[in-house]
């Protein structure tokens, strides 16, 4: 893979970000073949753009995308916020379908943890899945992510999506990580 570059997301990015983000989770094509699709528990949109304004909050709360190097496409992307008392918290990790399976997400995640690190001199990465999706839940257990034992409800938004089972909930999951100066 040649050389990935994150950065930080515009406001001008975040409509292609909606579609990825629908798209990966979501999306027919997802539910065709990638192990990443939530459509087989959860009917309706992952998010939209009113959302994503809202979680966009450059310093605190912002993403980070990659852009394919050949058309400027965003090829993936991710959440990240600063919660305080050092711990900083990753989301919506995405990576478009032709690009999974390549190291991306991970390359990804750790460019989250080295800028929780280094703008908020995080201590804790925090993320919550889905509990019962045993394919991230090994994924980010990989990476040295452990559950936390703490659960909280599915949204009752429907902007979130409809569960199709009673009682969905997500677990988080937490990663310390190591200090390191402010750059």
């Amino acid at each position: 893979m040649s050389e990935v570059v994150a950065r930080l997301a515009q406001t001008a990015d975040l409509p292609a970000l909606v579609t990825l983000v629908n798209g990966v989770y979501r999306g027919p094509e997802a539910a065709a073949r990638a192990w990443t699709t939530e459509a087989n528990i959860i009917d309706g949109q992952r998010c939209d753009l009113e959302m994503l304004q809202t979680l966009h909050q450059p310093p605190l709360g912002f993403f980070l995308l990659v852009e394919e190097p050949d058309t400027g496409r965003v090829a993936a992307a991710c959440h990240l916020k600063d919660c305080g008392a050092a711990i900083a918290e990753t989301g919506m990790l995405s990576v478009a379908l032709h690009r999974q399976g390549q190291g991306l997400g991970s390359l990804l995640l750790h460019r989250a943890e080295t800028e929780a690190q280094h703008r908020w001199q995080s201590s804790v990465m925090r993320l919550w899945v889905i509990d019962g999706r045993v394919e991230l839940l090994a994924f980010y257990a990989r990476r040295g992510y452990r559950a936390t034992g703490v659960h909280q409800p599915f949204p009752s938004d429907p902007r979130y999506g409809i569960p199709r089972t009673p009682g969905l909930r997500f677990l988080a999951l937490g990663k310390p990580l190591a200090r390191s100066p402010k750059r």
